[in-house]
C-alpha cells in the first residue's frame, strides 16, 4: 500500500501540472462517481484489490447512465443529477450486499502486485502529464497553444462536451446545428455536466477534460494490468509486460532512425514527422496508434476498452464454467462498452463470445454453456437499444465496407511489422502452451488479436483510417498478455535472457513513443506540417471574443464563421472555443458527408460575396444568428468582410476587439 501511495501522489503531481486546481478537483469528484462500482468491484472478487479497479470502470459507466436519465427525462439540474447518481450508488451496494461468493477467481495477491500498480501508476503519469501540461498553455501575451493532433480530438472534445452541456437528448451537432449528433457521446458526460454545474475553477470545460483523460487512463492501464496478471504468475513480469506494450510496441521510430543515421540527416528532422504514422507516410499502409496516444487523444474509446477487457477478465478467468454474477457482470461491462463506443463493444462481445466457445468447446461442453453465456447478450441488445433511441450512429452503417481494400492493401506485412512488430513478434512465442502457466488468457488474447487483425484488414469506414485505429488499440491491449507469458518462458533459461529480450523490445519500440511524447507536448515549433501548422494559436484577442460569446448569447445561438478556410487547423474554432453551434462546418472528426461539404459551400458564399443583401438572404436561410470574422476572414475576402461593415441595417456589430468582429444577422 506505501507503493500505491506513493504512486498516487506522483499522478496527482501529474494531475496539479497538467490542469492546476480544477484537475485536483475533479479527480475527488471522479473518485466519488466511481465509489460504488468499486465497492460492488470488490465484493465481486473478494479480498483482492484487484476489484477496485473492476468496480472503478464499472462505476464510471454506469455514472454516465445515471447522468443521461435526467437529461432524457428533462428535468436536468444538479439536484436532479446527484439524486439519480444516489439511486444508482444505492443499487449498487445494495447489489453488493447480496453478493455472498466472489464470482471472480483472480490470482493470489502479494505485495508484488503492489509495486507493479504502483509502477504502471508512474508511466500513465508520466506518459500523461508531460504533454497534457503544454496542451492550451498559455504565453506572456496571453495566446493559447494546441499542439496538432490534439486539434483533431482535444478540441473537438471540448465542442462535443459543450454541446452536451446544452442537456438536449438527442443533443445537436454543433457543425450542423439543423441535425443531431450521431456520435458516441456518452464518456462525456460527467465532464460536461461537471463543467456546467460545478463552481469556480471547476467550470473550465478543458482543464476538467483533461483531468478525466488522464484519470479515465489509469483504469485503463490498470485493466490491462489485472488482466495480463491473469496470464503469469509474477506481477512484475506482468508488469514489464503491460509497460513495453504501453510504450515499446511500434518500431517506426526505430526505423526512422536507421534511416536518418544512414542519409546523416540531423535529428531535429524529427519534429516534423507524424513518428507513429510512419506506416502512411511512407508506406501508404495501415495506420496503428500506441496505446499511449489512445491515451492521449482518445479518452472514450479507451474507456469503453477498459469496460470490454473487464468481460475478458471474466472469459480468461472464470471461463466457460463461470457463475451467473460472473456473466452478468460481463454482460453489463459489454453493455456499457457499447453506449461507449458501439463498434468497440461489439469486437469485445465478440472477443467474449469467442473465448468462452473455445473454452466450452474443449470441455465439450459447448451446447450448454452458450446458453449460459446467453445472459451476457441481454445488456449488450439493451444497450443497442439505448444507442438507437438516442441517435448515437445514425447512418454510419450505411458508411461500412468489407473488403480487403484502402489502406488495408499497399505493403501489409510491412505496416503490421512496423506498428506492432516489437510487441508482436515476441507474443507468437508466448502462444507456446506452458504446462505451468493458465492456458485461458491465452486462447482469450489469442483470439481477440485474431479477430482484430482480420478486422482492420478486411472493413474500412468512408474515414478510412478508423477502423485500423480501433482494432489495432484492440489487438494492442492483448499482445501484453501473450508477452508476458513469452517472458515466463525465458525465466527458466535465465535472467540474461530474460534481460535481453525486455532490453531488445525496448530498443525496438521505445524510440516511437520517446519521440511522440517530446512532440506531444512540443508547443515551441511553430513550423507548418503536412497540410497544417504543428501549433496552433488562440490569440488572446480571439480568446476575448470567445468569452464575450459564452457570457453574452443564448446557448442555442447560431454562430457562424467561414468553414472552409481554416482547413484542418481551426476547423472547430466557434465549436470548440466559443462553445456554440455553427449552420456548416467541415467536422474532420466526424464522418463525412456530403451535406457538410454543401452546407460550408453555401455558408462560404457569405463571406465571398460583395453584395450585402445577397449574404443576408444566405445567413437566414441558413438559420444564422451572428458571424464570426477575424484576421483570416480579412485578409481572405477583404471586398467581402467590408460589406458587413458597411450596412448595419443588415448586419449589426455587437463585438468589436482589435482582432475579432460579430455581426448580428437582422
Amino acid at each position: 500500500m506505501a507503493w500505491i501511495a506513493g504512486g498516487a501522489a506522483v499522478f496527482a503531481a501529474a494531475l496539479w501540472a497538467a490542469s492546476g486546481v480544477t484537475g485536483l478537483l475533479h479527480g475527488v469528484l471522479y473518485a466519488v462517481a466511481v465509489a460504488p462500482g468499486a465497492v460492488l468491484g470488490r465484493r465481486l472478487s473478494g479480498p483482492h484489490p484487484a476489484g477496485w479497479i473492476v468496480g472503478a470502470v464499472l462505476g464510471y459507466g454506469a455514472t454516465q447512465i445515471a447522468i443521461w436519465v435526467p437529461i432524457f427525462a428533462g428535468v436536468p439540474s444538479a439536484g436532479a443529477f446527484l439524486a439519480a447518481w444516489l439511486v444508482q450508488a444505492a443499487a449498487l451496494l445494495w447489489l453488493a450486499r447480496r453478493i455472498a461468493t466472489p464470482v471472480l477467481p483472480l490470482p493470489a495477491w502479494s505485495s508484488g502486485d503492489g509495486r507493479a500498480i504502483a509502477v504502471t501508476i508512474v508511466l500513465v503519469a508520466l506518459l500523461m502529464g508531460l504533454p497534457y501540461r503544454n496542451l492550451g498553455a498559455q504565453d506572456e501575451a496571453g495566446t493559447r497553444y494546441y499542439r496538432a493532433y490534439f486539434t483533431a480530438d482535444f478540441v473537438w472534445h471540448t465542442a462535443l462536451a459543450a454541446e452536451l452541456g446544452r442537456y438536449r437528448m438527442p443533443p445537436r451537432n454543433p457543425y450542423m446545428a439543423s441535425r443531431p449528433m450521431n456520435y458516441y457521446w456518452a464518456y462525456f458526460l460527467l465532464p460536461a455536466v461537471v463543467a456546467e454545474e460545478g463552481p469556480g475553477p471547476l467550470s473550465n470545460l478543458q482543464q476538467v477534460l483533461k483531468a478525466n483523460a488522464m484519470l479515465s487512463a489509469l483504469l485503463v492501464a490498470g485493466m490491462l494490468l489485472l488482466l495480463t496478471r491473469t496470464a503469469v504468475p509474477s506481477p512484475g513480469l506482468a508488469a514489464a509486460a503491460v509497460m513495453l506494450g504501453v510504450v515499446a510496441t511500434s518500431a517506426e521510430g526505430a526505423f526512422v532512425l536507421q534511416q536518418l543515421w544512414r542519409t546523416g540527416r540531423p535529428l531535429v528532422s524529427l519534429e516534423g514527422m507524424n513518428i507513429d504514422a510512419i506506416t502512411a507516410w511512407q508506406f501508404s499502409g495501415l495506420r496503428i496508434d500506441g496505446l499511449a496516444r489512445g491515451f492521449w487523444y482518445n479518452p472514450q474509446h479507451s474507456l469503453a476498452c477498459a469496460l470490454g477487457l473487464v468481460s475478458t477478465l471474466v472469459a480468461a478467468t472464470a471461463g466457460a464454467r463461470a457463475g451467473y454474477g460472473a456473466i452478468w457482470l460481463a454482460g453489463t461491462t459489454l453493455g456499457l462498452a457499447t453506449t461507449f463506443n458501439p463498434f468497440v463493444g461489439g469486437m469485445f462481445s465478440l472477443i467474449y463470445a469467442l473465448g468462452i466457445g473455445i473454452d466450452a468447446a474443449l470441455r465439450h461442453e459447448l451446447p450448454l454453456a452458450l446458453l449460459r453465456h446467453a445472459a451476457a447478450a441481454v445488456p449488450v441488445l439493451l444497450a443497442l437499444g439505448w444507442t438507437v433511441l438516442n441517435d448515437v450512429t445514425g447512418d454510419a452503417g450505411a458508411a461500412v465496407t468489407i473488403s480487403l481494400a484502402g489502406f488495408a492493401r499497399p505493403n501489409a506485412g510491412v505496416s503490421l511489422l512496423l506498428s506492432t512488430g516489437p510487441m508482436l513478434l515476441p507474443a507468437l512465442a508466448g502462444l507456446w502452451p506452458w504446462r505451468d502457466l493458465p492456458a485461458r488468457p491465452a486462447v482469450v488474447a489469442a483470439g481477440g488479436g485474431a479477430l482484430a487483425l482480420v478486422l482492420m484488414h478486411t472493413v474500412m469506414l468512408s474515414d478510412a483510417s478508423w477502423v485500423g485505429f480501433r482494432t489495432g488499440q484492440i489487438l494492442q491491449l492483448m499482445l501484453p498478455i501473450l508477452v508476458a507469458r513469452a517472458l515466463w518462458g525465458l525465466r527458466a533459461a535465465g535472467r540474461p535472457w530474460l534481460a535481453a529480450a525486455v532490453i531488445l523490445i525496448a530498443a525496438a519500440g521505445l524510440p516511437t513513443t520517446i519521440v511522440d511524447t517530446y512532440n506531444a507536448q512540443d508547443i515551441t515549433n511553430r513550423r507548418p506540417g503536412p497540410g497544417f501548422r504543428w501549433t496552433l494559436p488562440v490569440t488572446a484577442g480571439q480568446q476575448q471574443a470567445f468569452a464575450w460569446i459564452r457570457r453574452s448569447l443564448p446557448g442555442d445561438a447560431v454562430v457562424q464563421m467561414e468553414p472552409m478556410l481554416r482547413g484542418r487547423e481551426h476547423w472547430s474554432l466557434i465549436p470548440s472555443f466559443a462553445q456554440r453551434r455553427m449552420s456548416a462546418g467541415l467536422p474532420i472528426s466526424l464522418l463525412p458527408t456530403p451535406e457538410y461539404e454543401r452546407g460550408s459551400t453555401e455558408v462560404r458564399q457569405i463571406f465571398t460575396t460583395a453584395d450585402p443583401r445577397e449574404a443576408w438572404r444566405l445567413a437566414r436561410r441558413r438559420r444564422i444568428d451572428f458571424l464570426y470574422v477575424d484576421a483570416d476572414d480579412r485578409a481572405a475576402y477583404p471586398d467581402g468582410v467590408a460589406k458587413f461593415e458597411g450596412h448595419p441595417d443588415y448586419f449589426e456589430k455587437v463585438f468589436e476587439n482589435s482582432e475579432v468582429r460579430l455581426y448580428r444577422v437582422r
